[in-house]
């Protein structure tokens, strides 16, 4: 379980970083977006450790791109074409069924 929540917290900080590369304007912005950057990294690496690492990338790329695109439409106002939502929701229904099939190492 403590891989899943370093996974979506190294999710979470992606998301940041790459907000931070658009809003970024003063030297502690892009402080902290560097520093979202190498925490989202350490924390999917911390997730490798308990899970398989090509399900760990395809979870923690799929959860960011996910969170982004959702962030710059709620908060950016980017509109967003219709066929959009459709892949936003096929892409959560994979990532769903990786987390529900992905075994744990070690376990039977």
């Amino acid at each position: 379980m403590r891989a899943w929540i370093w996974l979506a917290l190294g999710a979470g900080t992606e998301i940041g970083w790459i907000a931070g590369l658009k809003l970024a304007a003063s030297p502690w912005a892009w402080l902290a977006t560097a520093a979202c950057a190498v925490a989202s990294v350490a924390l999917a690496l911390g997730a490798t450790r308990d899970l398989p690492a090509t399900t760990v990338y395809v979870l923690f790329i799929g959860l960011g791109s996910v969170g982004t695109v959702i962030l710059e439409a709620t908060v950016l106002g980017t509109a967003l074409h219709p066929a959009t939502y459709g892949f936003l929701t096929l892409l959560l229904v994979c990532i769903i069924g990786l987390k529900r099939t992905s075994a744990q190492p070690g376990a039977s």
